[in-house]
């Protein structure tokens, strides 16, 4: 497939053309699978914040005639190391609502396995739940570089440094045979940075999965626990 594919532009364009009530549950994927290659317009300035906060390129529709063209995968090296999501607008007016928006985890996942949605050895397969004898130790390591690139990680140390004010922020890899998914990442966010407020601590781990696949799971570091065997972010 072209880096940058009109044809794929078109089936956007129908796609998008489908009244919201009439999109039947094939729709995301048919969107998914046009999204990568298709040639699509761009804005200066090209990186903006959406309401969230966090920063998008902003991609749209393009209008009739000649235009620059931009893709996702044409992007996705940039997006990735730079720690940028992306959004594609129905129209260059961008007088509607977003026909779709990628967080930076949607690209880390594209990155790492063709599929926006996540790892499919994880979504495809449900873990059976653990067996009562199960081991109950947990492993710790550091996350690889195929596991979680770079560019996420100084991006979610830049967001942790700057509005959840950590000083030293800190990730690791936890496995172990009780846990479901059996492999997760963990942060060094305690519940008693947060005063003992669980709710706040689960709202603050809820803002860091904008930089994860969503087949990857996020946890806090507990409060009994040492950051031993934790990598700078």
């Amino acid at each position: 497939m072209e880096t940058f594919d009109l044809q794929q532009t078109q089936r956007l364009a129908e796609l998008i053309a489908i009244p919201p009530e009439q999109r039947d549950e094939n729709w995301p994927a048919r969107f998914l699978a046009a999204a990568p290659n298709a040639s699509l317009a761009s804005f200066d300035p090209q990186i903006e914040s959406g309401p969230d906060g966090f920063p998008y390129f902003q991609l749209a529709l393009p209008d009739a005639g000649a235009f620059t063209p931009f893709s996702i995968v044409h992007l996705l090296n940039y997006l990735v190391e730079n720690g940028v999501g992306a959004v594609i607008h129905t129209n260059t007016r961008r007088d509607e609502n977003p026909a779709w928006v990628f967080t930076l985890g949607d690209l880390v996942s594209y990155s790492l396995f063709q599929d926006f949605s996540g790892d499919p050895k994880v979504y495809s397969v449900e873990d059976p739940p653990p067996a009562e004898n199960a081991d109950r130790n947990l492993l710790r390591a550091a996350p690889s570089e195929s596991y979680l690139p770079t560019g996420a990680r100084q991006a979610m140390g830049r967001f942790m440094r700057g509005p959840f004010r950590v000083l030293e922020p800190k990730i690791g890899l936890v496995s172990g045979e009780r846990l479901r998914p059996r492999t997760s990442l963990m942060v060094n966010l305690r519940a008693s940075d947060y005063g003992g407020n669980t709710e706040k601590l689960g709202s603050a781990m809820n803002y860091l999965t904008w930089f994860i696949p969503k087949t990857y799971s996020m946890m806090p570091l507990p409060d009994d626990w040492s950051e031993e065997g934790m990598v700078a972010l």
